[in-house]
């Protein structure tokens, strides 16, 4: 057999591939390499201070900072004794943490569908998308003030004499309803502001995922005669499904953020409470941390959050 017979017959080396999953890790470590580097060099003594000053009661005196130890005694103080003018941090606490896991469903079903009629086409499609986009745009103050206008509407409406326009509480009583679904309605309905202000980048990241979708899977979808709800359900929801973990943690990230918990930390760390403060603060990472935990059994348990491309 010739040289030309045997180039035809033998088949080609192939070169080294790295298997799929082997180049995620890769590909991911190399995008995460910025901030594990930035976590190494910036935040990780901060982080561990922080952590061994909560132990302590730290008192300034001329020239260094006199420590003590307490042990358990500044999260104790902060669980059992810290008090405002108001309320406390306990309370607090208690609040923000129910009220994020409230808010958590209510922000991704609201979320979802507005992305969902945004990516439609219709005339002002832009003005509309700016417009909710908005609150995160002007996070301020004065925004956030604006935001719960509620309260002013109902402090003016007590100056005329006026209490309420419509009770909606009463209203739902006479219905029949349980004490339960009506609280749970109502407070819906009071958390409409922070819900509107916390929706704009879960909106985007959706509107992001939804754009992201393969068009033929739609066009094939409408050539087999399939609805629009079928659409939904079948298409547009198992391909936004990764990204509503996303759009979890940063959900609740920022409403502990915005939340009265982050006021008092910053409070007790100006009036230079710096050991109260910072067992302030690890209880409250404790408690993001605990609740990413749940959620992130939950999402394994519901198999969310992983791309349907790789089963």
């Amino acid at each position: 057999m010739d040289d030309s017979a045997r180039n035809i017959t033998t088949p080609p080396k192939r070169r080294f591939e790295i298997p799929y999953k082997t180049s995620k890790i890769i590909w991911g470590v190399i995008f995460l390499m910025p901030w594990m580097i930035g976590f190494v060099t910036l935040f990780a003594w901060p982080l561990f201070e922080s952590l061994r000053y909560s132990f302590y009661e730290l008192t300034p005196t001329a020239g260094e900072i006199t420590e003590e130890f307490i042990g358990f005694g500044n999260y104790i103080f902060a669980f059992n004794e810290h008090v405002t003018s108001n309320s406390s941090f306990q309370v607090e606490l208690i609040n923000t943490t129910v009220d994020a896991l409230i808010n958590l469903p209510v922000l991704l079903i609201f979320s979802l569908f507005i992305a969902v009629m945004l990516n439609m086409k219709f005339r002002g499609r832009a003005v509309v998308r700016a417009i909710f986009f908005i609150p995160v745009i002007l996070n301020s103050a004065a925004v956030t003030t604006a935001l719960g206008g509620g309260d002013a509407i109902a402090a003016l409406l007590e100056e005329q004499g006026i209490e309420q326009i419509f009770d909606l509480e009463f209203y739902l009583v006479q219905t029949g309803m349980t004490p339960i679904l009506i609280g749970f309605i109502v407070g819906l309905i009071d958390r409409i502001y922070a819900i509107l202000s916390l929706a704009g980048v879960p909106i985007l990241l959706f509107l992001a995922s939804i754009q992201s979708v393969p068009k033929h899977l739609y066009e094939a979808a409408k050539i087999e005669g399939a609805t629009g709800y079928e659409t939904f359900w079948l298409i547009t929801l198992p391909n936004v499904s990764p990204h509503i973990v996303t759009v979890t943690v940063y959900a609740l990230v920022d409403t502990f953020l915005t939340s009265s918990v982050s006021n008092i930390i910053s409070g007790e760390l100006n009036r230079q409470n710096w050991g109260l403060s910072s067992a302030m603060a690890w209880v409250y990472v404790s408690t993001i941390i605990g609740i990413l935990a749940l959620l992130a059994v939950l999402a394994k348990s519901f198999k969310i959050g992983g791309s349907h491309y790789e089963e």
